[in-house]
């Protein structure tokens, strides 16, 4: 009787302490849900130890169980009432896992919901073949690599047969072909390839990547114009998730088996990113059917360690510009090295809009003080005059004054929301959803206008030329404006981060032929044109939660007197220009 007293103290504090820390309600009477209070992700629990304290209980059956990444507790969904009860009863206080700990429960209404469904269809011409090898003839393939002498790169080790495949422009020099074409042993998989309805040219070119747990690929397309339709990729050791993500922001969750043959043509090789997230697990991907009878993947909340996995990507090369009928992420665009509007605006909604819809929460937990110059600007503003802040994020540089007008405009209707939250309590000031390359305000109707950080994101020199002019158009004469970029050079500023050197990276060719690193954070630029890594967090009572997520932003960071080059327009005289936290700022007046 005491023990049992013991068990329901310890479960009533388990109960407090869940739902005063997490939120978990949980509940007095039986029902199909239960919650493990003390055992989940954090401690090591896994699937396997649960289904090992129900191996003797024969008629209790689980339909799920939930462990929340970093957590302490876990969740048990049965099939019925009458299985959670037997399970507690026999349980409750008296199992233990594998280190000694008993386990403590309690019966919860609801379970949190950790499976995500994708309803969207795998890329047209992307083909897994399965079980393509042999166990035996994939250990043939694994010893047929020394990977005592490879070639390195951050986040794996590469090795590189026919041509070296060029991370620094995604391509290869046809004139400089290496003394090692590829193994004799890998033409058997051309043959193969012709029983499965494939036949393709002989490739010449092979990559070798060698993945341990916890490395991946950033998103990527293979170079079109160097390349030919076809591109193969051969696994071995360890099953992966790929991540398949198109530019009207379709998003495949791929499960890609060892010893399976990838084969990637038509939207599949032109038309989509696919790339692999650094961890050493990936989710468990089902394949169901909806009431609708659709087939859609969802990715549950049950996860796989992964193993050491290598990959053989087999390309080949082709000489002239592509002829694909896929443009967005085609190298063929570009005029004198300069991105076309249209294929600049895919690349901007890609890594730009589209990024900052999905941060929007975590980006504005990061963003609170005005730097000092931008707020000597904004008190400098006189009573009565109408301020402009384009490109405006949370609103953190609308300042709480009654005695001007100010206009938060911001493209992002995430942003937009954590502004008007900002400003509500502001007296004259408003948010508008406004694109600055499109702004429907009439002209010189501001007599002073900020522009903090948002240029930098346009792509091209003459979208970037037509946001100066489009800030000239809507000052008044007399009218100064405050311009801000982000500089190459971040040598003045608390951006880098002390002993920590920028390491070669994959180039994403992603539009036009423009190659963009992938930037390594806290580290000095060495590119003017890069994609930038944010870690999402999710955001929840306003404190970010760790999460796997990386987003990669479009920038073009400013060379010295760059910026002030741009604002040199016939109705703009500069003020001043100087460097502040690491960026370019120029303050200029309206004639």
């Amino acid at each position: 009787m005491e023990r049992n007293k013991n068990i329901e103290r310890k479960c009533k504090r388990f109960s407090a302490r869940l739902k005063s820390s997490k939120g978990v309600s949980c509940v007095e009477y039986p029902c199909p849900n239960i919650v493990l209070c003390n055992v989940g992700q954090a401690t090591g629990f896994t699937k396997e130890d649960v289904y090992k304290l129900v191996e003797d209980l024969k008629t209790v059956n689980i339909q799920k169980f939930i462990a929340e990444k970093g957590e302490s507790h876990s969740f048990l969904v049965f099939e019925d009432t009458n299985s959670a009860a037997e399970f507690y009863h026999t349980s409750n206080g008296k199992a233990k896992v594998r280190n000694g700990t008993t386990i403590f429960m309690n019966y919860v209404q609801s379970v949190p919901n950790d499976e995500i469904t994708c309803t969207d269809g795998i890329p047209k011409g992307l083909s897994i073949l399965p079980d393509f090898i042999s166990h035996d003839e994939e250990q043939k393939y694994i010893n047929l690599f020394d990977w005592t002498t490879e070639a390195n790169l951050k986040n794996r080790q590469v090795k590189h047969y026919g041509y070296e495949f060029r991370y620094g422009s995604n391509d290869v020099d046809l004139n400089s072909p290496l003394p090692e074409s590829i193994p004799d042993e890998c033409n058997m998989l051309w043959e193969r390839l012709k029983t499965f309805g494939f036949d393709i040219e002989t490739p010449d070119q092979l990559t070798v990547n060698k993945y341990c747990p916890g490395q991946g690929i950033p998103s990527h397309v293979d170079r079109h114009s160097p390349f030919s339709d076809t591109i193969l990729s051969l696994s071995l050791g360890s099953d992966v998730v790929m991540d398949w993500r198109h530019h009207s922001n379709k998003y495949v969750p791929v499960v890609v088996p060892s010893r399976s043959m990838l084969v990637m043509q038509n939207e599949a090789r032109y038309d989509w990113q696919h790339g692999i997230q650094p961890r050493t697990w990936d989710p468990v991907i089902d394949i169901r059917k909806s009431s609708d009878g659709q087939t859609e993947r969802v990715i549950t909340g049950d996860t796989k360690p992964r193993d050491t996995r290598i990959s053989l990507t087999f390309r080949k090369t082709r000489e002239g510009p592509c002829q694909c009928q896929f443009k967005t992420l085609c190298d063929r665009g570009t005029v004198e090295g300069e991105l076309s509007d249209d294929l600049a605006s895919h690349l901007e909604e890609l890594h730009v809009h589209q990024v900052y819809e999905q941060i929007a929460g975590h980006f504005s937990t990061t963003r609170h003080k005005r730097w000092p110059r931008v707020d000597e600007f904004l008190h400098s503003v006189s009573p009565g005059a109408v301020l402009l802040d384009l490109g405006a994020g949370n609103g953190k540089n609308i300042l709480n004054r009654n005695d001007i007008l100010q206009i938060a405009g911001e493209r992002s209707s995430g942003l937009l929301l954590e502004c008007a939250g900002h400003t509500q309590s502001i007296p004259g000031a408003q948010c508008v959803r406004l694109d600055l390359l499109h702004t429907p305000l009439r002209d010189e109707c501001a007599d002073a206008i900020i522009c903090i950080a948002v240029i930098h994101h346009l792509s091209s020199a003459a979208r970037r030329r037509q946001a100066v002019s489009t800030i000239s158009r809507l000052l008044r004469p007399g009218g100064r404006a405050l311009i801000t970029v982000w500089a190459k050079d971040q040598s003045k500023s608390n951006y880098l981060a002390q002993n920590k050197e920028n390491h070669d990276t994959n180039l994403v060719t992603m539009v036009g032929g423009l190659n963009l690193p992938v930037h390594e954070n806290r580290t000095q630029f060495r590119h003017s044109d890069l994609l930038v890594p944010w870690k999402l967090r999710k955001v929840e009572d306003k404190k970010p939660l760790k999460t796997s997520d990386t987003f990669l932003r479009y920038y073009h960071v400013f060379e010295e007197g760059e910026l002030v080059q741009l604002c040199e327009m016939p109705h703009l005289e500069i003020e001043s220009s100087f460097y502040e936290e690491g960026n370019w700022c120029v303050v200029c007046k309206k004639r």
